[in-house]
């Protein structure tokens, strides 16, 4: 009697052991697919924050705000060269760069428009996906390193090293909250305050 006591005991322990054993945990590479689906199909999206500029021996600093609406983008800097700011709209055809006096200038893309206007090299329109984390769709990546959660911490592109400090939640995911991105003599930091979608 006492043995089948014993047994019973243990095949109870044993057909509920799934029950309080925790979950494994998912795969960082398939955390990571699934991040970038949910980007792909975030469409509209806006933040707001602090950017330093280094290219050689100069440098700015400025708070940014960004909003993208599908090809639409508005980029606003407020406070570069101890004045007003500019700010740079945009679309897949072309993009105008708005001064602080009001003089408008325009390009083909905002490469060329802020190489021409400021005498920056910033692939703004790589920054368009470095800024949520992913990396820039219409390049390779020559590599990159994800965290526990699927999310990049490293990433290697165009010449360009991105490192992601630390994320934010937003809605069902997370976005970048401290970006570093070094590329030879430029570099840019970032630090957003908050993200949201656009009405």
């Amino acid at each position: 009697m006492r043995q089948l006591l014993s047994l019973t005991l243990i095949l109870m322990l044993t057909g509920c052991a799934p029950l309080w054993q925790s979950k494994p945990a998912q795969d960082p590479e398939q955390l990571w697919q699934q991040r970038q689906v949910q980007q792909a199909a975030l469409t509209a999206w806006a933040f707001k924050g602090r950017t330093a500029i280094v290219q050689g021996r100069e440098g700015w600093n400025a708070g940014i705000q960004w909003q993208e609406q599908g090809q639409q983008f508005h980029i606003k800097l407020s406070g570069p060269f101890s004045q007003g700011g500019v700010e740079l709209d945009g679309n897949a055809e072309t993009v105008t760069l708005t001064l602080d006096d009001g003089e408008t200038l325009s390009a083909r893309t905002p490469e060329q428009l802020l190489a021409e206007a400021m005498g920056w090299l910033l692939p703004v329109s790589a920054l368009r996906d470095w800024v949520r984390g992913v990396p820039y769709s219409k390049l390779p990546v020559d590599s990159k390193q994800l965290d526990a959660q699927g999310r990049l911490t490293k990433l290697e592109q165009a010449g360009w090293q991105i490192e992601f400090l630390r994320y934010m939640p937003f809605k069902d995911t997370s976005m970048p909250e401290k970006v570093f991105m070094k590329h030879a003599e430029m570099s840019v930091r970032l630090v957003v305050s908050d993200w949201s979608i656009p009405k």
